[in-house]
């Protein structure tokens, strides 16, 4: 046969039959190579120059590899024909139509085939790699006619296939980073979060271990603030309900919230539930899938699954005697019980306790958290009455006393942490005072606390190596110093007034101050003397001393002028308008007649104060200054009272500075009379509404409003109300900074209300038919003119016609729940009570805070959306359980700019005057 045939030696397979000419001479020429070479191509095709072609067809490789026909010929059956006419048959060129066939030829160009009825380059093409119909794997390129490794551009190898890492879910930014279920891949990240979540599955109620060190700020919580490292968790409901989350058991300030998994729109946020650890309420239908993420600073944490129930209250019964001490662990538990002290949703451990007899007993917890609680709640129960609540930084103690067989329940808490383990110790408290020492002056007592145990915890100490405690009565009105300075270690030094759980004066921590401490006391007055250390044993010393004040008798003359300087003084007393530390000189001046005295450091060269006590140097304050002028020269005070004849009065001049070159130097003191002007000075009778203005400059400076004075005189007037109601007081209008202040009956009436609010100085008061009330208006700085506006208050806004509220924010407005009808339905309370509605518009997106703080009464707050027929956005009741508080309403609540909401000022079964405040 010929060279294309069998005239070699070796058999050929079938591809090898197709393969041409010049490609089998360079195969027989390798000697000893007794097996073909491997096919590049597939058949029917065959590799020219590096492209797989077929020769039978191929009018550029027509039968073998550059064999080319001219353009009237088609190449068929591997042979160059004349085209017919239209003619059908393989001797036509049409070709087969199928995946595999080739079709007419593609206008000359020799790199292109038909396939499918489309010329592509078969070369390159990855659909029709080396033929018709041989499609690459998806995302592989075609290279030289040849299915490679190699990925599209813009597509990635990830595990063996390419993906756009812009948008695959599955492999979003990188390979191997799946979004959450349900979330697009755009731009290379999940939307919210280029961060997978942990799959927490459906299990409740459950604990789930987790950690921010080293995490990223992959979400975007409106609680929690930008940079802050989180973890999510995601959780799918197991049926419709309420479930909750928190991290209470975090050692560290945790945010919390929960985001639709689909869309990752919130649905809830808390950044500290009272403390730092964080607690979310969401509604979930059943099989909902949520993200759950735990921000804030960088530890590990607990999360808490749960739903709402009733809380667990099993308390531990604690032996009936004393003393005893347990070891506890709040891990694990609920907030079964609402301390008066503690502000947060503490997890509490809880004991019942029968007392073996009448006593004061001590419970006293100790723990390495810094913040911890006691409280012991009558009756046994969780919700009984709370007898005494003590909070401490590392020890806490709580006394209480106690009737013999009443069994009491014990709680301790911590509002920072879940707490691994405490300490509690249960005693019968030593007899306080220790020691009475009576009304003897001077005196020193002295011993040891080595055998004393830590009872009140002055100056929240822990831990305590023992506390002494002396009761001392005062022969006479005067200042008395009490003195633990001579003591073997550095002294805590407290003064208590009217017994050991009376109100705390001063207390001296004397690791970085003399325990030194005066105290004015009047005759008769008793004062406990509680003396203690950080834990350190000793001897103790106690000297009990009193000083001379007022050091410098003025008489009776007015006017007058005296100078010296406080550097000659000691520090005595502690002004209502300053603070202890800077020394004061002190002088007793007599009334000679009832008139107005005026008492001015003028001329002084530091900063001085003012203070003016009734009677004696242990005397209440009658009138207190710092600065005549707060916009003008620091060194002058002024300071003016109206005094009886024969009354006597101590003048204090003191400093502002507690310390340092300023705190004392030379002063001038002038005292001047002036004829007693009448108060009030005008009658506005009962008419309403009516304005009246005035200028305050000149007017003598009578009053002190509890709510901020200025040096400046005050216009005073009587007002009568014509019929029972609210009066609505203003200064809008005035070109100066007011104080408004409201007294029943006189100029020596009580103090119904004080507004301080710049030159619109606010004040609502209740007032019967003919009741007289007086009203002074007094600059906050120098005099100038003023208008006073009176009417009656029309009542609180409703839901039909809300008061509307300005856009501009921080802002706040004051009003009156009395006298309006209760209309809006807050979930959270105030059903028995009326409300007042106020209509707001965001200014721009962000979360608000609103809040009632500065309120009189018991209120719940309560936002809707648009109307109060909306959907309720929040609501509050007692964000503060705090016992010096009022109860007191706080939420917030995220915006739209321009978006509408009714704000309702609601009471818990009870109404008065609030306050509303609101800020972004």
């Amino acid at each position: 046969m010929t060279r294309d045939g069998f005239r070699f030696g070796h058999a050929l397979s079938p591809a090898a039959l197709w393969l041409p000419a010049a490609l089998l001479a360079a195969t027989s020429a390798c000697a000893g190579d007794v097996s073909p070479p491997a096919a590049l191509c597939d058949p029917p095709y065959f590799a020219c120059d590096g492209v797989c072609v077929a020769l039978r067809s191929d009018r550029s490789n027509c039968g073998a590899c550059g064999v080319a026909c001219s353009a009237d010929e088609a190449c068929v059956a591997g042979a160059c024909e004349a085209r017919g006419d239209g003619g059908g048959g393989e001797g036509s060129g049409s070709g087969s139509a199928g995946a595999g066939g080739s079709g007419p030829a593609c206008g000359g160009d020799r790199a292109l085939q038909r396939c499918d009825g489309e010329c592509v380059d078969t070369r390159t093409d990855p659909s029709h790699c080396g033929q018709c119909g041989s499609a690459c794997e998806p995302g592989r390129a075609c290279v030289d006619a040849l299915c490679r490794r190699t990925c599209l551009e813009g597509l990635t190898d990830c595990g063996g296939a390419c993906v756009d890492l812009t948008a695959d879910p599955l492999h979003c930014g990188q390979c191997d980073r799946a979004c959450d279920p349900g979330r697009p891949c755009d731009g290379g990240a999940c939307g919210c979060s280029a961060e997978p979540s942990q799959d927490i599955g459906a299990e409740v109620p459950q604990r789930v271990s987790g950690t921010t060190l080293g995490a990223d700020d992959s979400r975007s919580l409106s609680c929690a603030g930008s940079g802050a490292a989180d973890q999510t968790f995601l959780f799918t409901a197991p049926r419709a309900g309420t479930y909750l989350f928190d991290t209470f058991e975090a050692s560290h300030d945790t945010a919390l919230g929960a985001l639709r998994a689909d869309t990752c729109v919130e649905l809830a946020c808390n950044d500290d539930a009272g403390s730092v650890q964080s607690q979310i309420a969401v509604d979930l239908a059943e099989g909902e899938p949520i993200l759950v993420v735990v921000s804030g600073a960088e530890g590990d944490f607990t999360l808490r699954v749960g739903e709402p129930g009733p809380v667990q209250c099993t308390p531990t019964a604690l032996e009936p005697v004393v003393p005893q001490t347990v070891v506890g662990s709040t891990v694990g538990l609920e907030d079964s019980v609402s301390a008066l002290c503690d502000y947060t949703s503490s997890l509490d451990a809880t004991y019942t306790f029968t007392p073996p007899e009448d006593g004061l007993y001590v419970f006293s917890a100790r723990s390495a958290v810094s913040e911890l609680l006691v409280e012991v709640l009558d009756g046994g129960a969780c919700t009984g009455d709370s007898l005494t609540c003590s909070f401490g930084f590392g020890e806490s103690v709580a006394v209480a006393e106690l009737e013999a067989g009443k069994t009491v329940l014990v709680a301790v808490a911590s509002p920072v942490t879940a707490m691994r383990e405490f300490t509690l110790d249960v005693f019968e408290a030593p007899a306080c005072p220790g020691v009475d020492l009576g009304s003897e002056v001077p005196q020193t007592v002295t011993g040891s606390n080595e055998e004393l145990r830590n009872v009140l915890a002055p100056c929240f100490s822990a831990p305590s190596g023992g506390e002494a405690t002396f009761g001392f009565t005062a022969p006479r009105d005067g200042v008395y110093m009490f003195d633990a300075t001579g003591s073997s270690f550095p002294a805590l030094l407290e003064v208590r007034r009217d017994g050991c759980t009376g109100e705390v004066v001063t207390c001296l921590d004397g690791t970085s101050q003399p325990a030194r401490a005066p105290v004015p006391l009047a005759s008769g007055d008793t004062a406990v003397i509680v003396l203690d250390s950080y834990g350190e044993v000793g001897d103790y010393a106690l000297e009990i001393t009193e000083l001379a004040c007022p050091l410098i008798d003025l008489g009776s003359t007015a006017p007058q002028t005296v100078t010296g300087t406080t550097a000659d003084f000691s520090d005595i007393l502690a002004p209502g308008c300053g603070y202890f530390g800077g020394p004061e000189a002190t002088y007793l001046f007599t009334a000679p007649a009832y008139a107005l005295y005026t008492f001015d450091t003028e001329g002084s060269t530091f900063d001085t104060l003012l203070d003016v006590r009734d009677g004696s140097c242990a005397g209440p304050s009658l009138k207190c200054n710092d600065n005549a002028d707060p916009t003008g020269v620091l060194t002058h005070s002024r300071l003016s009272v109206l005094l009886d004849a024969g009354q006597s009065v101590v003048v204090s001049v003191d400093s502002y500075e507690a310390s340092g070159e300023e705190a004392s130097g030379e002063y001038t003191l002038s005292v001047t009379q002036q004829e007693a002007l009448p108060c009030p000075l005008f009658d506005l009778g009962d008419s309403v509404p009516q304005t009246v203005t005035g200028n305050n400059e000149g007017y003598a400076d009578v009053l002190t409003p509890a709510c901020g004075a200025g040096a400046s005189g005050e216009a005073t007037y009587a007002f009568t109300a014509p019929a029972e109601g609210y009066y609505d007081i203003d200064t809008a209008g005035s070109t100066v900074e007011t104080v408004l202040s409201v007294r029943d009956g006189g100029c020596g009436g009580d103090e119904m209300a004080c507004e301080s609010g710049g030159r619109s100085s606010r004040a609502i008061v209740r007032l019967d038919a003919g009741q007289t009330v007086l009203i002074s208006v007094e600059a906050s700085g120098e005099g100038g003119d003023y208008a006073l506006n009176v009417r009656r208050f029309d009542g609180p806004g409703t839901c039909a016609a809300p008061v509307a509220l300005g856009p501009s924010v921080p802002l706040s407005t004051a009003g009156t729940t009395a006298g309006g009808s209760d209309v809006a339905e807050a979930s959270c309370g105030g059903s028995d009570a009326p409300d007042a509605a106020h209509s707001f518009t965001a200014p721009e997106a962000g979360t608000y805070t609103i809040d009632t703080f500065g309120s009189e009464f018991d209120t719940v707050l309560a936002v809707f959306d648009g109307s109060c027929e909306g959907e309720e956005l929040a609501c509050n009741d007692d964000v503060t359980l705090e016992e010096w508080y009022e109860p007191v309403s706080a939420l917030e609540v995220s915006l739209e700019a321009g978006q509408t909401i009714v704000i309702v000022v609601d009471g818990f079964m009870e109404s008065g005057h609030y306050e509303l405040n609101i800020e972004l």
